[in-house]
């Protein structure tokens, strides 16, 4: 590498990340039943450059597979984020076992999620 900063790979956590890829839920356009199976948690940083996004993460249950859906850590009631803890404030502060409707839209770059 060229003028670039070497970095130790940690082969450990590059395989668990690759193995967890898999599970990663992905939502295409259209409508999903989901299942809470955990509260919303912190998750790794989406990391563009030089600048660093808080992401939160969550298990759900979506057509009979458990996923994780992980999504940035919006500021606004309108986010993902802030969709899913508004359902919690309404479910006695929890989302776990709460069950709720994701609705996808894309204008084909960016995915928009409304919480039902």
């Amino acid at each position: 590498m060229k003028g670039g900063q070497r970095v130790k790979m940690d082969y450990q956590s590059e395989l668990k990340k690759l193995q967890e890829g898999s599970s990663y839920w992905k939502p295409k356009v259209g409508q999903f039943k989901v299942r809470a199976l955990s509260e919303l948690e912190e998750a790794d940083p989406y990391v563009q450059g030089e600048e660093k996004t808080p992401q939160a993460k969550i298990k759900i249950l979506v057509n009979e597979e458990e996923k994780i859906w992980t999504f940035g850590k919006g500021k606004t009631p309108a986010s993902t984020y802030g969709q899913l803890v508004e359902l919690a404030t309404k479910h006695a502060n929890q989302l776990q076992g709460v069950e709720f409707t994701v609705v996808v839209k894309s204008d084909g770059t960016k995915n928009d999620y409304t919480i039902v």
